[in-house]
């Protein structure tokens, strides 16, 4: 996690910032902080690694989704059924 948490905020560094007020449950800040001790961090940093990191998550599952949608329309426009196209998408996305 270190080699990726420097590779995160050197990619946002020097971007402009803001600051926000988070409630969290009080056990999920004490894993964070335990979290970032062992990381050699600060829990505030830990907290904006995994929001990017979900966020990367996101935006994979999003393209991915994208991506069908675009496969689905150009399999219509090839003539190929709903039917077909739905049976296919289910066997490959669930």
């Amino acid at each position: 996690m270190k080699e990726k948490l420097c590779q995160m905020n050197a990619e946002y560094a020097g971007r402009p910032t803001t600051k926000i007020t988070l409630e969290i449950p009080v056990d999920l800040l004490d894993y964070v902080e335990k979290t970032a001790a062992l990381e050699g961090s600060e829990p505030g940093t830990m907290i904006n690694c995994f929001i990017q990191q979900g966020l990367l998550n996101s935006k994979a599952a999003i393209k991915r989704l994208e991506f069908a949608e675009h496969a689905k329309n150009v399999l219509k426009n090839q003539g190929i059924g709903q039917g077909a196209i739905d049976e296919i998408f289910n066997k490959i996305l669930f």
